[in-house]
């Protein structure tokens, strides 16, 4: 492998760079600068506007260039104030202008008139300017080329109309003397406002300089012969090269000015002197052929300066990509090569940054890259731990060529500190995973215990409960007392007994029995007939509302019947003396709904978070004097969603607490029993 190649520093953007028009320069003057400019412009106008007309010939009725059409355009475009203020000015060099030389006052009026409208057809046309320059690029130089031939045909087409009604002059005379002439006047005086400036800061070289004077001397001195007597025959054609040299070396700017000085010498020696066309046989209006010659110099020169504008944009824009992705190849911390494979020199390092180098460097990716490239079926996707403990992902993508090499893209990265956080995080699982199986493995082993003690517990309380029950038969009232109480404490320790019972067979691998159609109207009605002597005893008055089709679900009736009866122990209990609790039974689409409602002390929304957890106890000091485990709930919803089945807790119209039981319905009695009459609904109050 050959020794791995410098990569130099981004070189600079090119010279010729362009910024904004001198409309956006224009905003960062001073007010001083700036009242200056727009003065010096606006005499500057009148006085081109009086010199057109002085210099032409009695009778013509049209000046041979109206540069002042393209003066007026110009303070437009640069004006702070109201525009307004602008159409007004350019009336007013018209209107004066024409007086000056002494033109009737109705002539000099409507003068005035049709150049405002004329500037008002090219503003329109030409559209507002926003950031940037509109000349430096061809959909822009289209926009102001139509805006231009808009604006001379209006002052055509007006001009005509007027100076045959006022002068009685042959309007296609005046129509073909009007257009270039205005035409030309926007064409090499507007682009001061609209073409790029030079970018602020960029030197330019004293031998560019240099090749700018001599270039604008050679120009204008051309310009004086062509445009002289001394020719027999019009030679304006060697213009063209001295322009197109200005617009392919020089700025933009720089082409505008060339054209405009050609511009002020073209029709002042026509006029002068007649110029070449002076020797040209049947042309009686030599200035029209000059204006002509004019417009089609500086439309050239446009589109010339133009494709220079975007392919200077183009080259910057492609060198800062270049530079920001040079940039990003020298400084980034991932390895980056690009290699070119032959047969008869093998590998060849192309380029290279700072981290590739020094990869290369130590050794090991020259074997690892020839072995690739030796079979380069697929990609490359290798990630390697070296011997000082740091592991590298090595990329590699192919790009044929068709002179039989291979060029190869490489790419390193450092991936020691993922493989790192990918091996703790696989270490960290392995431990979870142990800790977890230890918990359960504890859980499994107290869930025996558990049920082991209940075991144990069940028969001798049952004997001391059946034992008490027969004493207190024939106890004698002293002795009922204590027989009362000995019963009393063996149902509520043989209740416990059952629960803890319960839980365990909830752990059990098949905690419900066989499954079949179960009547819950049936269900509700013997749990009620059960706990009606706890209810009784309590003081608490139990309700049903059964739904008349006899909700039929699918389950174990045993489990069903635990949910009920944990489900109103649980309301009785907490409900107090003079209460009631409501049993409802009812059909929501595919489910059998029971509700049980309590008008009870209710259950707070924190409490409400955590009442179906094990062993959970409220800290309410009056829920705290009932006795009981806290398993209740918590079996009744453990069988609830055995049967594929929800419980909620909620408010209830009576006051307590309300839970709701839905239980998916038997499949075959669905239909059967939507078809009663009420039966979508969810119960009734």
């Amino acid at each position: 492998m050959k020794a791995v190649h410098k990569i130099g520093a981004a070189s600079p953007p090119p010279a010729g760079v362009t910024v904004p028009a001198l409309i956006e320069r224009s905003r960062e003057w001073s007010l001083a600068l700036y009242v200056i400019v727009i003065a010096a412009l606006s005499l500057l106008s009148f006085l081109l506007g009086f010199a057109s007309l002085y210099i032409t010939a009695p009778g013509a009725g049209v000046a041979i260039w109206w540069p002042a059409a393209g003066v007026g355009a110009l303070i437009y475009l640069l004006y702070r104030g109201p525009r307004w203020q602008v159409f007004l000015l350019v009336s007013a060099v018209g209107l004066l202008s024409n007086i000056a030389v002494g033109r009737p006052l109705s002539f000099a009026l409507t003068a005035a008139i049709i150049l405002v409208v004329e500037l008002l057809v090219f503003v329109m046309v030409l559209g507002p300017q926003s950031r940037g320059a509109l000349l430096s690029t061809m959909r822009g130089l289209g926009r102001f080329l139509i805006a231009v031939l808009a604006g001379a045909l209006t002052i055509g087409l007006e001009g005509a109309v007027t100076l045959f009604l006022l002068a009685g002059i042959d309007p296609l005379v005046s129509f073909t003397a009007l257009l270039p002439s205005h035409a030309s006047a926007l064409v090499l005086i507007v682009p001061l406002a609209l073409v790029p400036l030079p970018r602020a800061g960029v030197r330019t070289f004293l031998a560019r300089r240099i090749e700018g004077v001599v270039q604008f001397a050679l120009t204008v001195a051309l310009g004086f012969v062509v445009f002289s007597p001394t020719l027999p025959i019009p030679m304006l054609f060697t213009l063209f090269p001295l322009f197109a040299w200005a617009a392919s070396r020089f700025s933009p700017i720089f082409v505008v000015a060339e054209l405009l000085a050609v511009a002020a010498i073209a029709p002042t020696i026509t006029v002068a002197s007649g110029g070449p066309f002076g020797y040209s046989q049947g042309i009686e209006n030599p200035g029209w052929i000059v204006q002509l010659f004019m417009l089609s110099a500086g439309i050239t020169a446009l589109f010339l300066s133009v494709v220079r504008s975007e392919r200077e944009a183009l080259a910057t824009e492609k060198e800062r990509q270049a530079a920001v992705m040079r940039g990003g190849f020298l400084g980034s911390q991932v390895g980056f090569l690009v290699l070119r494979s032959t047969p008869a020199e093998g590998m060849q390092v192309l380029e290279a940054n700072a981290t590739a180098t020094e990869i290369v460097a130590r050794g090991w990716l020259p074997s690892v890259i020839g072995n690739w490239l030796d079979r380069p079926i697929d990609d490359l996707n290798r990630e390697l731990t070296l011997p000082d403990g740091r592991s590298w992902q090595v990329f590699g993508s192919l790009a044929p060529s068709a002179r039989g090499e291979v060029i190869a893209g490489i790419q390193l990265v450092d991936v020691s500190d993922h493989v790192a956080a990918r091996e703790a995080m696989a270490h960290a699982i392995d431990r979870e995973r142990a800790v977890a199986e230890e918990l359960r493995a504890l859980s499994r082993q107290k869930d025996d215990f558990v049920s082991a003690v209940s075991h144990e517990l069940r028969t001798p309380i049952t004997s001391i409960l059946g034992f008490a029950e027969d004493l207190d038969e024939s106890a004698s009232p002293e002795e009922h007392v204590m027989t009362e109480v000995i019963v009393r404490n063996s149902k509520r320790l043989a209740g416990m007994v059952e629960q803890l019972l319960e839980l365990g067979r909830m752990t059990a691998p098949n905690p419900v029995g066989a499954t079949g159609a179960v009547p819950l109207n049936r269900i509700v009605a013997e749990t009620v007939e059960e706990q009606g002597h706890m209810a009784e005893s309590a003081g608490v008055v139990v309700e049903t509302r059964l739904h008349e089709a006899s909700p039929t679900v699918v389950g174990d009736e045993i489990s069903i019947g635990r949910v009920a009866t944990n489900l109103l122990s649980n309301a009785i209990k907490f409900t107090p003396a003079g209460g009631i609790v409501r049993l409802t039974t009812s059909i929501d689409d595919e489910y059998a709904v029971l509700a049980v409602d309590d008008s009870g002390v209710g259950v707070s929304a924190d409490d409400r978070e955590r009442v179906f957890e094990r062993f959970y106890r409220s800290s309410d000091e009056a829920k705290l004097a009932a006795p009981g485990t806290g398993l209740g709930l918590s079996i009744v919803r453990s069988l609830v969603e055995l049967h594929d089945g929800t419980i909620t807790i909620e408010d209830s119209l009576l006051g307590g607490t309300r839970f709701v039981v839905r239980v998916p319905l038997v499949m075959t009695s669905r239909e059967e029993q939507r078809s009663v009459p009420g039966a979508r609904r969810a119960g009734t109050a």
